[in-house]
């Protein structure tokens, strides 16, 4: 099976090309001022802002809000959990807890929890 690229053949570089190729550096690291001047410019040219440090108030606010945040869905969630709705008894249906009365075998004292 043939693949849709063809297999690198060493032998299809001219000796001056093998030359060039065996002259580059197999690493090339950039000098490190220049992450300095590309900082700069990048600043200069408004693209980059300076970081900011955050203070202590900006950090003790945000998790301040975000605990109201977290206790607020908390309580209403076990408000919602709490509430029992009205049922509606119909005339001529069992309800509903009479009717798996009535389908289950008393006679186990075995107990199954069925998670919803």
């Amino acid at each position: 099976m043939k693949s849709e690229h063809e297999s690198f053949d060493q032998n299809e570089w001219t000796a001056e090309e093998r030359a060039q190729l065996d002259a580059l550096t197999r690493e090339l690291a950039p000098r490190p001022e220049l992450k300095t001047r590309t900082i700069r410019a990048l600043r200069d040219d408004g693209h980059l802002r300076p970081a900011r440090d955050i203070s202590f108030r900006v950090v003790a606010g945000l998790l301040l809000a975000a605990s109201l945040v977290f206790s607020a869905g908390a309580l209403v969630g076990y408000a919602a959990a709490q509430r029992r709705l009205p049922t509606r008894e119909t005339a001529g249906k069992a309800p509903q807890h009479d009717v798996a009365r009535v389908d289950s075998d008393t006679t186990s004292t075995v107990r199954h929890v069925i998670w919803y």
